[in-house]
């Protein structure tokens, strides 16, 4: 092959400016074409070693010494020094079918005959649809080969036939995937910690891998989809009988967020069959659940919730006051910091509220720790005395939460699987306390306490107020105070929260004389007040320890307590 000028040299301008191979000129002449490589000798030397490496690779695609068209521009790119060749989809007139499926095919042609070359597409989008569409293209005809040689060997029935495409992967390694996707996704800001929403996530997740099998994901049809969304929607059986409808729905719904994640990720070729964002989610009732729903929530009575104020301890007598004033659950009242409760509190904004208010009220100001919505109430006199006595409590800990372990640990466990355990067991002791005085008291769930007022003040209110006092609503964007109130009717929230105080004043009037006394009981609630009552009727302590079944000294205890 003819070059010119092996040994560079500048000319008088100090570029290096030499001949290598040849072309056709404009008259259809053929001559030797020039290139300049810049004033640096050594750049210039290491663009000449490119262009040389490019030259002898296209005369051996054009099989002759001359420089193609397409060559030829993409040596004038290196002798300009670029490192990385840009190229562009075709025109529609040199594509077979169009630039969306010839693009990548035609890209690695130029790879394949240039491999000195570092060609990058000028759009990856449209590359990457393109190889997509090839591969697809590739992948369906040898599925097709494949599935005749298959019929011949009468491996395969004749009214039996492979899938359209090969998708990679199982189901199993699709949830192994989407767990790490939402591990990496949902950590607390700054940290590498799980947030308590994360933990349920994972959970789900888990409980799909041990309900469905691991079928190939080419199988993951729309029937499939739609069945593994029934098994749900059905409320499959647990170790406490049927699952609840709030899980049946939570798990269907995590179920169709896995179905889009599989969509978008790169990892799989899957995609959602047409049809399954609109599957059916509607999770039914038992006739059980029919009937009540028709009634109202299931909450204790006033009565039911006095017998439970009797035998409290204080710390229970908190929870209890606080569910009870606040509508609050484990999470809220876990959270509450001693910034939150405002004791012997005049509301500065009472007037724009349209309600009074003085220096004997008292309020909890709080955002609900997963929405973010603002909640004001106002505090009853004895939930105020319980929370003056609570916060003592943790200032001597040294904590700023109020609810906290004798050892200064939060009740509400942010990092824990069950956040909310804490709250959960001492509610068990407590009603198992009740029922040794009444073996049929009925038991129902800690967050029974969040729906009693909410449910109250529908009946007797409003529905406004009714989802205001569980803190429903938009989030709180605001810069001051006064921002959080907005068009929202604190003021009648308020108002309200002093009528219903009537209603659970049988569950005050049930706690002893100091309700912040802790006092150790060894004896159920029933069995202590018929002793006290034969006390007061002047019966010795061995005659009321016989008629009672218990032991003289308790006897004595008891009247110790009370001076009789």
């Amino acid at each position: 092959m003819a070059r010119r000028n092996r040994d560079l040299s500048p000319d008088p301008q100090g570029r290096y400016r030499p001949y290598l191979g040849w072309k056709h000129g404009e008259d259809g002449k053929k001559r030797q074409h020039r290139f300049n490589l810049g004033t640096d000798r050594k750049e210039a030397e290491r663009r000449l070693a490119k262009l040389r490496e490019l030259y002898d690779e296209n005369c051996r695609v054009v099989r002759e010494d001359l420089w193609s068209p397409l060559a030829l521009s993409y040596a004038e790119e290196i002798a300009r020094g670029r490192h990385r060749i840009t190229y562009f989809p075709p025109p529609p007139e040199l594509c077979i079918e169009d630039p969306a499926t010839d693009y990548a095919q035609m890209l690695q042609v130029d790879r394949d005959r240039f491999p000195s070359l570092d060609l990058i597409p000028s759009d990856p989008t449209l590359h990457a649809e393109s190889a997509r569409r090839g591969q697809q293209g590739v992948v369906k005809d040898r599925i097709r080969e494949l599935e005749a040689e298959l019929r011949e060997l009468g491996a395969l029935g004749s009214k039996e036939s492979l899938p359209e495409e090969l998708i990679p992967g199982s189901l199993h390694e699709a949830l192994d995937d989407y767990e790490a996707s939402i591990a990496a996704h949902n950590v607390r800001p700054g940290t590498s910690d799980l947030t308590p929403y994360g933990r349920l996530r994972l959970a789900r997740v888990e409980r799909f891998r041990k309900a469905h099998d691991d079928i190939p994901l080419s199988a993951l049809t729309h029937d499939a989809c739609s069945a593994m969304a029934a098994y749900w929607r059905g409320r499959p059986k647990g170790m406490r009988g049927l699952t609840s409808r709030d899980n049946a729905r939570h798990h269907v719904g995590e179920l169709i967020r896995f179905y889009k994640w599989l969509d978008r990720t790169g990892k799989y070729r899957w995609r959602m069959p047409s049809g399954v964002g609109h599957i059916d989610r509607k999770i039914g009732k038992t006739d059980a659940e029919r009937k009540l729903s028709v009634i109202t929530k299931r909450v204790y009575s006033a009565e039911q919730l006095a017998t439970i104020n009797k035998h409290a301890t204080p710390t229970e007598r908190l929870l209890l006051y606080l569910g009870l004033n606040c509508a609050m659950g484990a999470a809220e009242m876990g959270r509450l910091a001693r910034g939150d409760i405002l004791l012997g509190h005049r509301h500065e904004y009472a007037e724009r509220l349209h309600f009074s208010s003085t220096d004997e009220d008292s309020f909890i100001r709080f955002l609900r720790p997963k929405t973010e919505v603002f909640g004001e109430w106002l505090v009853w006199p004895e939930t105020a005395r319980m929370l003056r006595w609570g916060l003592e409590r943790s200032k001597k800990i040294g904590s700023e939460l109020l609810l906290v372990s004798e050892e200064g640990m939060p009740w509400y466990r942010e990092h824990a699987t069950n956040a909310q355990y804490h709250f959960a067991n001492a509610w068990t002791r407590l009603l198992k306390r009740v029922r040794k005085s009444d073996p049929d008291f009925p038991i129902l769930p800690f967050g029974t306490l969040r729906d009693t007022l909410p449910d109250l003040l529908r009946h007797r209110e409003s529905d406004d107020l009714a989802s205001l006092c569980l803190a429903h609503g938009q989030p709180f964007q605001g810069d001051n105070l006064l921002e959080c109130y907005g068009n929202r009717p604190f003021g009648r929230l308020h108002d309200a929260l002093r009528r219903m105080h009537a209603y659970f004043a049988p569950v005050f009037a049930a706690a002893p004389d100091d309700p912040t006394e802790e006092v150790k009981q060894y004896l159920p609630a029933a069995v202590r007040e018929k002793v006290r009552a034969l006390i007061a009727e002047g019966k010795k302590a061995p005659t009321i320890a016989r008629e009672c079944g218990v032991s003289a000294m308790t006897v004595y205890r008891e009247m110790k307590r009370y001076d009789y």
